[in-house]
């Protein structure tokens, strides 16, 4: 193991310490939970800032020489890997067998599988293709005791016991450190292609319910308010398509003959002349500004019903917000802001967005600020009746308050 330092939302400098095998990380663990300290995950580092600061001393573990590849059988269409390989060398082991995880997540060079798991992770293709809940069928992790057990299996059909996989998955690192993933996987489209189109606010609603009842099945569905080569109308809309050639084109067909009423403009066909070409534009162009990392000082997530999608982002116009980027048809909508942004305005335009989002049962998260502003801005949104039954699983499954103390929930 080699160490350095790191800070976290201006937190003391803590070791970093980056174990080569399960059982050092089990080590660091049992010796941290003995010293009173904490476990802080850190992975490929490209979420540090989501979440509350850290509230005790402790450890940063880097995950990232846990990045073999366990196990591929590419018939049974499952992987097994350690959670420190990243998004980008997962994605090209399962390349050379024609599949892929269908999940996008920013940053897939550094980001770390484990990480994504941790955060839920998604972007525009979770419309087709759901999220990394969807494809998670087992999963290792590493207890507070410095043991590491296991939940689900490597078969797609395992039924046998508790699934605590998806208690790990979105739990921040909170409730152990994942070690080792079972994933079940897609074969790789053979074709893939975007139709963009430029749409006014007052017909963003009506646009949005034509992609919803297409006879086509979109795979991906984004919405930016940032003008394009392709449109200056204030929303830019992509929705992409992924299946066979044949099938490709003619869901592209389909939805460019649905599309010869609607209130829209400057409507593009993006053919799939090659596919790693058309998926990494999606990876670069969509992912990137759903997430665009140091350039946002301020930035948060709002979650809302798909049918309250529109009215949201056309509200959020009205904001002094640098972008939005939005998931329309799943209901999630991304905001940034690169300019200098007062607290005091940061607090109001939370605020306004949380009565938005609320009125239609629906949150809104902080997922970047200053860290001092953390105090005082409600970073996980209004507080639930699920926050108590969430409490209860984390002081269940590590009474100490090993694990990335303070991140979710502040002091247990």
């Amino acid at each position: 193991m080699t160490a350095d330092t790191i800070s976290i939302d201006e937190s003391a400098p803590m070791p970093v310490k980056r174990p080569a095998t399960v059982a050092e990380l089990c080590d660091i663990v049992t010796a941290a939970r003995a010293a009173g300290q904490g476990v802080y995950p850190v992975g490929g580092r490209t979420t540090l800032d989501v979440g509350l600061p850290p509230t005790k001393p402790g450890v940063a573990v880097d995950t990232t020489a846990l990045n073999r590849v366990i196990d591929y059988p590419a018939r049974d269409m499952t992987i097994t890997a350690q959670a420190g390989i990243t998004i980008a060398a997962l994605q090209a082991e399962l390349a050379k067998e024609h599949q892929w995880l269908p999940v996008d997540v920013a940053g897939p060079e550094r980001a770390t599988l484990g990480g994504a798991i941790a955060l839920n992770q998604s972007g525009p293709r979770r419309y087709g293709y759901g999220t990394l809940r969807d494809y998670v069928i087992g999963i290792s992790f590493v207890t507070d005791d410095g043991v590491e057990v296991k939940a689900g299996g490597r078969v797609v059909k395992n039924v046998a016991g508790y699934d605590l996989m998806k208690l790990q998955i979105g739990a921040v690192g909170t409730l152990g450190v994942v070690s080792q993933v079972t994933l079940k996987v897609k074969p790789r489209p053979e074709a893939a292609a975007w139709v963009t189109l430029g749409c006014a606010p007052e017909a963003l609603g009506s646009v949005l319910n034509l992609v919803h009842a297409s006879r086509s099945r979109p795979s991906a569905v984004c919405l930016s308010d940032k003008a394009t080569a392709y449109t200056r109308t204030p929303w830019w809309l992509g929705v992409a398509f992924h299946e066979k050639r044949a099938t490709v084109d003619w869901q592209v067909a389909t939805f460019l003959e649905e599309l010869g009423g609607a209130a829209v403009q400057n409507v593009v066909h993006h053919p799939a002349i090659d596919l790693d070409d058309v998926l990494g534009w999606e990876t670069r162009m969509l992912v990137g500004e759903l997430h665009p990392g140091d350039q946002s000082r301020f930035g948060f997530k709002a979650s809302v019903l798909p049918s309250r999608a529109a009215a949201f982002c056309n509200a959020v116009l009205g904001l002094p917000v640098s972008g939005v980027v939005a998931c329309p048809l799943n209901g999630v909508v991304h905001g940034h802001v690169t300019h200098d942004l007062p607290r005091d305005e940061a607090a109001a335009m939370v605020d306004r967005l949380t009565a938005l989002a609320t009125a239609g049962g629906g949150t809104v998260t902080v997922v970047r600020c200053p860290a001092a502003w953390k105090k005082s801005l409600p970073v996980w949104g209004k507080p639930t009746a699920a926050w108590d039954l969430m409490r209860h699983v984390k002081t269940a499954l590590d009474p100490d308050d090993v694990f990335n103390p303070g991140r979710l929930f502040g002091a247990v």
